[in-house]
């Protein structure tokens, strides 16, 4: 399992999980409910890929997303 990027922003967590569904790549979510319930807290939710074999793909499928907003 490795860690792809972290974000207080739900949408852009809700978007990074929809592009590593439809790749086919599994995920995991740390902090979620830590960020939800600490408002104000440094607290970002963690997206992290379960298989390391599928890391580089993730982390490229996230660049291009960041890349076109």
């Amino acid at each position: 399992m490795k860690y792809l990027f972290a974000s207080p922003d739900p949408a852009r967590i809700g978007l990074a999980q929809s592009l590593l569904d439809a790749a086919g790549i599994k995920w995991d979510i740390r902090n979620e409910a830590v960020s939800q319930t600490e408002i104000g807290m440094p607290f970002a939710t963690e997206l992290w890929v379960l298989h390391d074999e599928d890391y580089d793909a993730a982390r490229d499928l996230i660049k291009s997303a960041a890349d076109r907003t």
